[in-house]
């Protein structure tokens, strides 16, 4: 997110300046792992107390958990807003079918699933003990962050700027990484 006002950018998830999640690396979605052993070293040295470190521990899932569930609200209004959108599309293509306008809408329903499933997976990751499990169900997370916020991205703009392919091929894409995250917390994250 960029303030309008300042020009400052910050991570809408933690809220946090931009330029710490990483750049190049992959590290912008990094923030939907809670750092436990930060908190431990913290502990240890006395800085923060156990009933703080379970706190901050609530609170890392609990924000995060409540900015799905934000974005979700906002991205069920923006489900019937699509319709004027398609007519835009319709009217600007002639030759365009119902069919092909449509996977606007199925995009549109494939963001809402991601974001539903986003919400739950800090409820579910909140429980989960550090280790191997962990790890691949975060990673697993990030993946599928990553690919709803960029169909998010492409939903939000004009419609004039749509791409049949590209809204197709990010809508799979999202699809298949929340699958991924399904099977493998339905596999138990170890097969």
């Amino acid at each position: 997110m960029t303030c309008s006002q300042c020009r400052y950018e910050f991570c809408w998830v933690c809220m946090d300046a931009w330029s710490k999640h990483g750049g190049s690396t992959g590290g912008f979605y990094k923030c939907n792992r809670f750092k436990s052993e930060e908190l431990q070293k913290k502990t240890k040295s006395g800085e923060v107390s156990q009933a703080r470190q379970a706190l901050e521990k609530y609170m890392h899932y609990y924000s995060r958990y409540q900015n799905h569930a934000r974005s979700q609200k906002f991205e069920k209004q923006l489900r019937e807003k699509l319709e004027s959108k398609i007519s835009e599309l319709q009217e600007k293509n002639k030759y365009s079918s119902w069919i092909d306008v449509q996977l606007v809408q199925q995009a549109a329903d494939q963001l809402i699933a991601c974001r539903n499933a986003l919400k739950y997976t800090y409820v579910y990751a909140y429980y989960l003990n550090d280790g191997r499990e962990k790890n691949l169900f975060e990673y697993l997370q990030e993946d599928l962050e990553r690919a709803t916020e960029q169909l998010s991205g492409i939903l939000e703009g004009p419609a004039e700027k749509y791409d049949r392919d590209l809204i197709l091929n990010v809508t799979k894409n999202a699809e298949r990484r929340l699958d991924h995250l399904l099977k493998g917390v339905e596999n138990g994250l170890t097969q």
